[in-house]
This record gives structure tokens, C-alpha cells and sequence, in this order.
């Protein structure tokens, strides 16, 4: 299988390897008979390198014969077990020669093994792991693979099948089936919002024209900038932050015309002055949603992958989107969309007078309510403060990796023993389709573990079939206590496979938290380690807590006494040679068969697994007399370190820490508190927290640089469009209160703060400005024409509050349905849609109380107050 069948794989195009592990590797065999050997006065030293002598091949040259050249090559590689057998060791002038099968059996035998692949507790497999070439779309290589893997089903010998463990598509494929569901449903809620907003199907039809056009231009971004469409690039598309722009122009046009007779030219001159006074307001509210993405193209490492290609693709759209108000919405609206009898339905139409009659009221009492909505926002920032936080929400991937740690010093074969132990008790669960376990290395250390490592990969049923448990973390739970109780000596931790190596390659830990404890001492480390687990375990949250165990590897050590040697004419190489030739073999070649390829080595077995069964092994001196190993090298048994990992130069021990019903935050601040309270440490000796820990303290710092460059830049582009420092400060200061919004959201919902929520936070803050800007550029107008403060403010808002209601309404339930999925990948845009639907639900609100107000008070010193204002504040 390995040499015939999956290499087939690579053929694949975007296929960069096939990792493959498990079975028995043939191997060539050269086993010396001591005897023998000592018969004819041979060493073990000579043995190997007459085989390594008499397996090569030479080149040598070329000879011209005519207009010809012939190339000289020779050719003396062993090719089978009779080349092998005829290998000369000795050649005797006054006798036959002496050859390898007069002192040693050859044979062809099973590789020693280094790790073992098991299968649903039946037995032993060959795995094969298709590594993707980065940059590939990973649906079109799976896809090829599987059709590959069908193919490969009709060369198989009888009795072998091929089995899918774990394919990626699977996952792929639910969270794509997410986003669709989704942006579908997306769609369909604007259109209704629009219909019941706008009172007429043919505006609202003429709107939602915009999402396709907008859409358009996203995928022509991202076939330019290389961004696929995935959970991120396209999950967190909100169709209503696409038509806020059509929606403020259509209801201005809707307000001035209604019960206006306007038809053919007329209606087009009449609508693009409504639109010329509205554009500019308009084009900037949607360039200031668009620019608000561009920070986040500055984020690093996972974070930036993950969300680099969201606002690429919101940009884009957004730009699409700006497009189609500014330079096709006008005539579309001239060619569907004739004044209307009257303005709107009527149920908006009565919001909109009790608001037009409160005005004033909400002008006397604008200290009270800016006060409110200060106090509010303190006491939300207050207890957000005290909430938890996470780098990013866990996404139920729908497959289980079970890892296993075990004593340093099991043997394979007893590992092999309880992993398929483990098999059974895992397929006992109704949730379990399937368990392939992987316990060692392949012979190819790519991944260097021992036998005390073990990752189990576990299919699961759909989530709707569970019976055992509701959640993954209550599911692990029960498979934690179920293997742990029933097989001795096993420690179980429970993770997921793209998240477990998406943890490995952060920190090389695959838990959510890795604690390194560094210093010189491995005792200490190991006391240190020891007493930091035992601290973490007891804090809430804390699912597996797994002590790294460095110590405990039984050790047969072999060292050499010089002065014995030097006595008896033994060499090191000749010493360490008998020691190597002994369980694994020493390497003297390869043999070749056809385009395959083994070892050759050469093996003196002693008779027992014990240090005195090496001493009896022989070693020859150079006078051709053989001495006991033990006469030459002291042999000890004992424990030694499994593994020494370093970092930094320092030793390190490290404490892996799984998470369960808890944030990540709260959680390494607690443990950190905790231990360096009850954990003394010397000099020398240091803490350091990794895992998905570094990744949020990296992804803060940057957003420490990214959110207030998204604010600055906000300011900057309200004050290029108002040309005043007033207006621009009134409009911006709503921005609290709009992030008060989306605070409460995720305080309801009992969400904690996380990425995808600091990029609704800064998603809001961009929608947020658009109905400021609305509300203060029709304010600001009237001030031009001549209208009093007093006037123009509560006219101009009570204008307003139709198109702010309206575009409110469409942005934020245009997340509803990412607000409210439960499938694959939900998990992460669920944050974002929240911030997003409690910030615009509130903000909007705010902003009709208490943008007024903030217009009175910083536009009163430049513009003359209406009289009368006085009586009214004194009736309130």
C-alpha cells in the first residue's frame, strides 16, 4: 500500500505529500552467527563494511567508438536475498572465499517499528495523511482526492478497503452551506424590511437591485486580490449595510414628491435635484462604512488570516455598493419608481409625527438624556470590563480528536494493546461512527513522539442524533471519564482535529493554554510543573490538565571505559557497533526492487531484553580475539528524560490546559494570579503562557493600533464633508452610545468579547455615522437656507427619522439570520451579528434622543437661537 497504492495520491494537482504510517516495512536482513564469525576470524566491523562495499554502483565515463559514444556505467547494487548470500567477506589465495552466508542468516523481516496505526478496535491500518500546497482551494483538492481514492478502490488486492477518516470537505461544506443559507435569508429579510419601511414594492425592488450590483464588484475584488469564498470572505456579508445608501435617497425622493404629478422629463429633473442634495451626504456615509474595514488588513498571523479576506470582501462590496447609489440608482428610480399619493405606510408615517411633536421636548431635555446616555455607557463599559474574553469563539468542527498520553515507558506493543481498548469504549457511543488511532511515529520522524503518544481521530454523527450528550464539551466530559475509568494508565484530553493543529502550530502545544515552566534543572522543572498542575486543576473551567512527564523512559546505557578498551584493543566504532547491530541493525545499504526501495542491515541480537544479555555480546579487538561488551563498557539500567525540550536555550516543562464552559481571559488571569500566589520560584526559573492566549494578547496589541485608527480616520473623513469642527464633533460623539448597543448585546446573549466581535464593534461604528450624517446634513442645510437653529434642528430630524428608522431597521436585520444560525461555522459570526444588531437597534435610538441635542449645544455659539426655546425648557 504504501509503495503502490497512496503515492498514486501526489498525482493529484495541488496534493504536495501523502504522509503515510502503520503496516509492517520489509526490510533485508543480515543475521550474524557469532559462532560463525568467530570461525573464520571475522568482526562484526568487517561484515559491514564488506556489505557496504560490495552494494554500489560507478560511473565511468564514456568510451567513442566510430560516431558513437558508449557510456560506461557499473552496476553493483544487491538485488535480492542470493546477491546478499554471495557478498565475499574474506578472500583466502590458499582457499574458497569466504561469504556472508557462511556466517549469517539472511532473511527478509518487519522494520523495527517505531509506531502502530489501529482501527476501530479491530486491528492494525496504513494511513494516509494528503497534505494540501498552501494557496490551493482546499474543496477542488479534496474533491480530486476522493475521486481519486474511488479509483484507487478497483486496484486493491482482496480483503484490503480503503476507508475515509476524516475528510476536510465535510466541514468545508457545512460552513458553506451556512454562508448560503445565510446570505438567502439575508436577502429575504431586507426585501420584506424594505417593502414594510418603504410603503412600495417598486422602491423597494429598485433598492434591492443594489445587492447584486454590489455583489458583483465584491467578486471582482476578490478573483483580484486572491480571496476565496469562505466563512469569513462572504459569512459576514450584511445586505443591509449595501442599501443603506439607495434607501436615504429613495425616501428623500419619496418625502418631497408624494402627491406630485410627475412624469417623463419632469420626473427626471425633479428627482436629480432631490438627489443632488442628499448625494454628497450619502456618498461619504458609505465611503466611511468602507474605509472602516481597510485597518483590519493590518492585523497579523491566525487573526489576520481569518479576517483580512472579511474586509476585503465588505470593502468591495461596500465600494459596489457607492457605486450604484451615486451612478445608477437615480435612474432606476426615474424609470420604476413615480411619486407616491402619500409618504409611506402609515404605521411609520405616525412614528414619524410623535416624533416631529416631541422634538422640541427632546431639544428642552437634552442635558437629561446626553446624561442618561453617558451614564449608560459607563455602566456597560463598566461590565464589559468584568466579562470574560476569548481570541475567538470555538467552532464546532464536527469530528473529535481524542489525544492520549500514557507512562513514558510503555512499549509500543502494549500501547497497541490499549489503543484498541480505547477503540471499543469509544465506539460504544452512539455518536461514534468511527476511531482510527495513531500512537508513535511513522518511520519517517517528521513528528518525533514516543509510544506514550496517541491521537485518536474520531468521526462523530450529525449533532441532531446525539443521545449521550447536547454539546461537544459534555460529550468530551463523558469520553474523558468513560476511557480514563476503564483503561489504566491513560490520560485523556478531547479536542478537535483543525483546531488541534491549528494550536499545535501557534504554541506546539495542542491545548487551548500552554504553561512553559523554564530553568536548568530537570527535577526542579518537574516539581515546578507538578505543583502548577495541581494548582490549575482546581480552578472553574480548567477540562484536561495534562503535566508533561519528561522523566520515567527505562534507559540501558552503554558507557565506554577508555582505559578497558585501550587494554584490550577495542575501538569505540567496534564497541558501539555491537550495540547498534543488536535490536535496530546497522544500515549498510539499500536494496532495490524495481522503483522500490529497502534497507539492508546487519543484526546481532542478544538473547534477552536485560543489560547483562548486551554484555554477553562479543567485541572483537584488534589482535582477532573477542571480549565480552561488558569488559569494554560499563552497562546500567535506569530512568532517564523521555524528551529535553528547549526554548530559548532553556530547558522547558510544559502544562497543557484544555478549556470548558469558560472564556480564555478570565481564565489565564485567575491561573495566573493563582500560581504566583502558591507558586514560588526560584531564580532562574520562569512562567511563560502560550496556546491561543498569545494569539489574543497579539491580536489586542494590534487592535490597540487598529480600532483608534478606525475612529481617527471616521473623524477625519466627517470633518472633510461637513467642513466643520461642531457638526463633525456632534455626529461623533453618538458613537458611544452606539458601541453601548453592541456591549449590551453580547451581555444579553451572554457572548463573550472576541475578535469577531471587535470587528462588529468596528463594523458599527462605521454604519452607526451614517444616520448621523443624515440627520446633521439636513439640519445643516436648513441652517444654510436660512432657517433658526431651533427650527432647523427639529424640523431636519423630524425629516429624517424615517430614513434613520428605516436604514436601521434593514442593517440590522440583515444579520438577524447569522444573529440566530446554529450550523457549522455560526460560531463565529454569531458575535459579530450581535454587536452589529444591539449597536445599530440602539444606537439609532440614541441618535434620534440625543443627536438634537448635541446639535443644539455645539451649534448654538455660531448660529442665532429661535426665540421661545427658554418657555419651552421651563414647561419641561
Amino acid at each position: 500500500l504504501d509503495w503502490e497504492i497512496l503515492p498514486k495520491l501526489r498525482q493529484v494537482p495541488g496534493v504536495v505529500e501523502v504522509n503515510t504510517m502503520g503496516g509492517e516495512l520489509k526490510q533485508y536482513q543480515v543475521l550474524i552467527d557469532r559462532s560463525k564469525l568467530k570461525l573464520y576470524h571475522l568482526t562484526l566491523t568487517e561484515v559491514v563494511e564488506r556489505l557496504q562495499a560490495a552494494n554500489l554502483n560507478a560511473g565511468g565515463g564514456y568510451l567513442e567508438r566510430g560516431a558513437e559514444a558508449f557510456v560506461v556505467r557499473g552496476e553493483g547494487m544487491i538485488r535480492g536475498e542470493d546477491d546478499i548470500n554471495s557478498v565475499v567477506l574474506r578472500a583466502d589465495p590458499q582457499g574458497p572465499p569466504v561469504l556472508v552466508k557462511q556466517v549469517a542468516s539472511v532473511k527478509v523481516g518487519q522494520a523495527l517499528p517505531y509506531g502502530v496505526v489501529t482501527y476501530n478496535g479491530e486491528g492494525e491500518a496504513v494511513t494516509g495523511i494528503v497534505l494540501m500546497l498552501s494557496g490551493q482551494n482546499s474543496r477542488d483538492v479534496v474533491n480530486a482526492v476522493s475521486k481519486r481514492v474511488e479509483a484507487l478502490r478497483s486496484e486493491l488486492p482482496p480483503g484490503v478497503r480503503i476507508e475515509v477518516s476524516y475528510d476536510r470537505s465535510d466541514f468545508v461544506g457545512r460552513t458553506l452551506g451556512t454562508v448560503a443559507k445565510n446570505l438567502l435569508e439575508g436577502v429575504l429579510v431586507v426585501t420584506v424590511v424594505l417593502a414594510l419601511f418603504l410603503g412600495t414594492l417598486r422602491g423597494a425592488a429598485a433598492v434591492v437591485l443594489g445587492i447584486p450590483a454590489a455583489m458583483s464588484v465584491a467578486l471582482f475584488g476578490m478573483h483580484l486580490f486572491g480571496v476565496t469564498g469562505d466563512l469569513m470572505s462572504l459569512g459576514a456579508i450584511d445586505f443591509g449595510f449595501l442599501v443603506d445608501g439607495p434607501i436615504v435617497m429613495l425616501e428623500a425622493i419619496l418625502a418631497l414628491t408624494a402627491g406630485k404629478k410627475l412624469v417623463g422629463f419632469a420626473r427626471a429633473q425633479e428627482y436629480t435635484r432631490i438627489v443632488q442634495q442628499v448625494a454628497k451626504p450619502v456618498a461619504f456615509a458609505v465611503a466611511i462604512i468602507m474605509l472602516v474595514y481597510l485597518p483590519l488588513l493590518t492585523l497579523e498571523g491566525i487573526e489576520g488570516k481569518m479576517f483580512r479576506p472579511m474586509a476585503i470582501t465588505m470593502a468591495c462590496a461596500l465600494f459596489g455598493a457607492l457605486l450604484y447609489s451615486v451612478l445608477f440608482f437615480p435612474a432606476v428610480l426615474v424609470l420604476l419608481v413615480g411619486p407616491p399619493s402619500g409618504h409611506g405606510p402609515a404605521w411609520l408615517d405616525r412614528i414619524s409625527r410623535a416624533y416631529e411633536r416631541s422634538a422640541a421636548l427632546i431639544l428642552a431635555l437634552r442635558w437629561h438624556l446626553i446624561g442618561a446616555s453617558f451614564v449608560l455607557f459607563v455602566v456597560s463599559a463598566w461590565a464589559f470590563s468584568r466579562a470574560g474574553a476569548d481570541f475567538v469563539p470555538r467552532i464546532f468542527e464536527g469530528d473529535a480528536m481524542v489525544t492520549i498520553r500514557r507512562a513514558p515507558s510503555i512499549s509500543l506493543s502494549e500501547a497497541k494493546k490499549l489503543d484498541l481498548q480505547t477503540q471499543k469504549i469509544l465506539l460504544s457511543f452512539p455518536e461514534v461512527l468511527s476511531a482510527l488511532g495513531m500512537t508513535g511515529r511513522a518511520e519517517v520522524a517528521t513528528d518525533p513522539v514516543g509510544s506514550d503518544n496517541n491521537d485518536t481521530l474520531v468521526r462523530l454523527r450529525p449533532q441532531k442524533e446525539w443521545t449521550t450528550a447536547h454539546d461537544f464539551d459534555d460529550l468530551s466530559e463523558a469520553i474523558k471519564a468513560k476511557v480514563e475509568g476503564a483503561v489504566p494508565g491513560t490520560f485523556v484530553s478531547v479536542s478537535q482535529p483543525i483546531e488541534d493543529k491549528t494550536n499545535e502550530m501557534i504554541s506546539g502545544s495542542r491545548a487551548d493554554v500552554s504553561i512553559k515552566v523554564t530553568g536548568v534543572g530537570l527535577e526542579e522543572l518537574v516539581g515546578l510543573s507538578d505543583q502548577i498542575g495541581n494548582v490549575v486543576k482546581k480552578i472553574q473551567g480548567s477540562g484536561d490538565v495534562r503535566v508533561e512527564r519528561i522523566l520515567g523512559q527505562p534507559v540501558i546505557s552503554a558507557r565506554v571505559d577508555r582505559a578497558r578498551m585501550a587494554r584490550h584493543g577495542v575501538s569505540v566504532v567496534d564497541a558501539f557497533n555491537v550495540l547498534s547491530a543488536a535490536r535496530e541493525g546497522i544500515k549498510v545499504g539499500d536494496v532495490y526492487e524495481e522503483h522500490r526501495r529497502f534497507d539492508l542491515r546487519v543484526l546481532q541480537p542478544p538473547a534477552e531484553a536485560r543489560a547483562e544479555a548486551l554484555g554477553d555480546l562479543f567485541v572483537e579487538t584488534q589482535s582477532g580475539k573477542s571480549v565480552p561488551l561488558r569488559e569494554v563498557v560499563s552497562l546500567t539500567e535506569g530512568d532517564g528524560p523521555s524528551s529535553v525540550r528547549r526554548q530559548d536555550r532553556e530547558r522547558t516543562v510544559r502544562i497543557d490546559v484544555n478549556l470548558r464552559g469558560r472564556d480564555l481571559v478570565s481564565w489565564v488571569d485567575e491561573a495566573k494570579a493563582r500560581v504566583a500566589a502558591e507558586v514560588p520560584l526560584r531564580p532562574g526559573y520562569a512562567i511563560t503562557w502560550g496556546g491561543q492566549f498569545e494569539n489574543f494578547e497579539r491580536a489586542q496589541a494590534r487592535l490597540a493600533l487598529v480600532v483608534p485608527a478606525a475612529l481617527g480616520l471616521i473623524f477625519a473623513m466627517l470633518f472633510w464633508m461637513f467642513r466643520d469642527l461642531r457638526a463633525t464633533a456632534a455626529v461623533y460623539l453618538t458613537l458611544p452610545f452606539a458601541l453601548t448597543g453592541g456591549i449590551l448585546g453580547l451581555l444579553v446573549r451572554g457572548l463573550s468579547f472576541s475578535l469577531p466581535a471587535a470587528v462588529g464593534f468596528i463594523a458599527l461604528a462605521g454604519i452607526a455615522v451614517l444616520n448621523g450624517v443624515v440627520m446633521a446634513s439636513e439640519v445643516l442645510r436648513r441652517i444654510g437656507e436660512g432657517e433658526p437653529l431651533d427650527q432647523a434642528i427639529r424640523e431636519g430630524s423630524s425629516h429624517t427619522v424615517r430614513a434613520v428608522l428605516t436604514t436601521a431597521a434593514v442593517a440590522a436585520l440583515g444579520f438577524l439570520p447569522m444573529a440566530l444560525a446554529s450550523s457549522a461555522g455560526a460560531e463565529v459570526q454569531r458575535p459579530l451579528a450581535t454587536v452589529v444588531i444591539f449597536g445599530i437597534a440602539f444606537g439609532s435610538i440614541v441618535t434620534l434622543l440625543v443627536l438634537p441635542g448635541l446639535l443644539r449645544i455645539l451649534l448654538k455659539p455660531a448660529v442665532p437661537a429661535q426665540q421661545g426655546l427658554d418657555s419651552i425648557e421651563g414647561q419641561a
